[in-house]
Formats: C-alpha cells, structure tokens, sequence
C-alpha cells in the first residue's frame, strides 16, 4: 500500500510569521495536531501541539505574542506520496515522529500522513503494536531545534534543494 491512499490531502500552511494563536486557532478549527509551517513550495517546519504545550505554555509566553518560527519543530522530515507505508512507518520510528508533509513526484507538498493514517494500511497487530510502541516513547526535549541542528536533514536530500529527506531516499 502506498502513502497518497491513506494521506490526508489539502492541508493549509501557516506563515513562519504567524503568531502561536493563529496556528492554533487553525489546528482547532481543523482539529488536527500540527500545522505546517511555510507554503506549497517550501516548508520551514511543523508546529504541533506539544510544540506549544512545551515551548509556550509552559514556559509563560503569551500565544498572541510569540511568533510560530521561534518555537516550531525545524528539523522537517518528508515522504513521498508513492512511497510504501511500511517505509514511511520505519523513518517515522527512525525519527521518533508522529507526523509527516507528503511531497509529489515534483516536490511539491500534497498532504500529510500521520501515524494514524498508516495504521490503516499495517496488515498484522503485531506491526501496528510495535509501530506505535517505538513512536510513543519520550524523546523531545523543550528547546526548540535550532536552525543548524545536526539531526537536520536538510544537508542530505539534494531531490528537495536541500530542505527535507525523503523517505524514498532510504529506499536504497
């Protein structure tokens, strides 16, 4: 089974320059747990809801104040919307993710997939229980991610000018 059969299509990007508020006020109204950050042609990152509970809440910023770059996750990781479930499943444990931009045969963002998307295509209980047991251990801290963070990919997928990896990539 492949990703673009169990992705949701037609998600809406916030601007870097958004304030938590907003993004959240969008995640709310679509009631999802993260937004993307940036547009069609290039994203910056991913806020989530744990984004904001760690980096703004509990640290006492006010949500209308802080701005959605400063506390969104950097390090971005996508996948194909032709790539096999199983391979998407394995980079999200890999990266310790729950969610993830899908990204067409020309790079441009066609969805997300989330975890509970690709439960929907895992065959055995036995995958889905250890998929979902590998993705839920802690393992964030609560600075955001700086720009120049080493587990930033953006130094390894030369198929997306250098923004994101692929999960086509580790395809081999």
């Amino acid at each position: 089974m492949r990703v673009a059969e169990v992705m949701t299509r037609g998600v809406d990007a916030v601007a870097p320059t958004a304030t938590v508020q907003e993004a959240a006020t969008q995640m709310a109204e679509f009631d999802v747990g993260a937004v993307l950050v940036g547009d069609e042609r290039a994203l910056v990152g991913v806020l989530t809801d744990r984004d904001v509970i760690l980096r703004v809440v509990v640290e006492g910023r006010h949500p209308a104040e802080t701005i959605v770059q400063d506390v969104m996750s950097k390090a971005l990781y996508t996948c194909r919307d032709d790539d096999a479930i199983e391979a998407v499943v394995a980079q999200m444990r890999e990266h310790q993710i729950r969610r993830m931009p899908v990204l067409d045969g020309a790079g441009k963002v066609v969805g997300i997939v989330t975890l509970s998307d690709l439960a929907k295509g895992i065959t055995g209980p036995e995958q889905l229980q250890e998929a979902i047991r590998t993705l839920s251990e802690p393992h964030r801290s609560r600075e955001a991610p700086d720009k120049d963070d080493a587990r930033d990919p953006a130094a390894t997928d030369s198929k997306s000018e250098g923004k994101t990896a692929d999960a086509a990539d580790k395809r081999g």
